[in-house]
């Protein structure tokens, strides 16, 4: 499959009965603990397909290839593992979503996320996807968020939110990839570092 229709498949699907809210949160966490089980390239349509307990042909009505439904998988299930939250200011959340990435790149699920940056690299396809599917949705949340601390007050509307997320996450994924200590006192002085900064 091409980069460029990895991406089409992924907001577009097949005509056909709509699928099942329960039956498609079934297939991604099936097809998540496959992928955190045997990696990327140890996974296939056909295994998500059984342990799940659906057909083949349903995994293709709904995603048209296993780089989909995997990167769909990972998405669904960090957006609830590391979710930018409702509750408290803007710049709260912020800084509980900083503390949560350090426990989190240091779980199973953080390695995970760890390998696919790895595999990427050597895989064209799987990279336009990861980054358009994963990354930059993600992303957009963040930047969300921070346009929210600009709008409260809490964050000069001088600041690039998109540099502010980089700011907050790239340092600890780096760590993370070196097999550095994580963990919370890091993290803090991150978020009080980019926080006193874009405040000057």
């Amino acid at each position: 499959m091409k980069a460029k229709e990895v991406h089409a498949s992924s907001s577009k699907r097949a005509a056909g009965r709509p699928r099942s809210e329960k039956t498609r949160k079934t297939i991604l966490k099936t097809a998540f603990l496959l992928l955190k089980r045997n990696g990327f390239d140890g996974v296939s349509m056909q295994q998500i397909a059984v342990e799940a307990g659906v057909s083949t042909a349903t995994l293709y009505r709904w995603w048209d290839s296993k780089q989909v439904i995997l990167l769909d998988a990972y998405l669904e299930t960090t957006r609830e593992l590391l979710p930018y939250g409702r509750q408290g200011s803007p710049l709260a959340r912020l800084r509980k979503y900083t503390l949560r990435i350090a426990e989190f790149l240091k779980s199973d699920d953080g390695r995970v996320f760890l390998r696919l940056l790895l595999l990427i690299q050597d895989n064209p396809a799987l990279k336009k996807a990861f980054v358009e599917n994963v990354f930059l949705p993600r992303r957009a949340e963040g930047c969300t968020v921070v346009q929210e601390a600009v709008a409260a007050g809490e964050l000069p509307d001088t600041v690039d939110p998109d540099f502010i997320i980089s700011l907050l996450t790239a340092p600890q994924i780096v760590r993370a990839l070196l097999g550095l200590e994580l963990g919370s006192k890091s993290a803090k002085t991150i978020f009080d570092f980019v926080v006193k900064t874009s405040l000057q």
